[in-house]
């Protein structure tokens, strides 16, 4: 009698789990999800071209301070490609020379919230590096192994988007504090 209930029980359980979308838990953002807004984007490139034309100005230097919802922006424009992406619902903190990715990840019926930790430094080349310190898939860390990978893919995906390539810039240095992620350079 108890394995027949056991078993009505399980297979109850497994009709609950494939019928519903399970969501495993995770890191949260520290503040509740910003909408993004749509003149953020182009209030980055504004940005950018406002601090090159001025680098006549100012000896060749370029600085341009980029926002965290700019960077939201950006990275929720990306995602937008692809409205079936693994992750979604991005949201970016600029804390401590780090950048703090937040959303969710949807696999299947599978949903964890993720966190991401990069630290952005410059290259003798002037090429902007960024590095995976950590990530956290639901309530587990991604083993270091991964980061590694994890880097290189960001690397790809970003280089060029938050800096973008300028015919005569050279990168110099990026700095990251209280919600601003400071970009330097000059123009040769």
């Amino acid at each position: 009698m108890k394995t027949t209930i056991y078993r009505v029980l399980l297979l109850g359980l497994l009709f609950v789990l494939l019928a519903c979308t399970v969501n495993i838990g995770g890191p949260t953002a520290p503040a509740p999800p910003p909408t993004v807004d749509p003149t953020a984007l182009d209030a980055l490139k504004s940005s950018w071209t406002s601090a090159v034309a001025a680098a006549a100005l100012n000896g060749g230097k370029v600085t341009v301070s980029i926002t965290e919802p700019q960077l939201t922006a950006l990275l929720a424009e990306k995602l937008a490609d692809d409205p079936d992406a693994f992750f979604q619902q991005p949201q970016v903190l600029l804390r401590d020379n780090q950048i703090q990715i937040f959303g969710v990840a949807k696999q299947s019926k599978l949903v964890a919230n993720v966190r991401m930790v990069v630290t952005a430094t410059v290259d003798e080349d002037g090429v902007p590096q960024f590095q995976m310190a950590s990530a956290d898939f639901g309530p587990w860390p991604v083993p270091e192994g991964l980061l590694g990978g994890l880097s290189d893919m960001l690397n790809e995906a970003l280089t060029g988007k938050i800096v973008p390539s300028a015919t005569g810039f050279r990168l110099e240095s990026i700095t990251i504090d209280n919600g601003v992620m400071t970009v330097q350079g000059s123009m040769h």
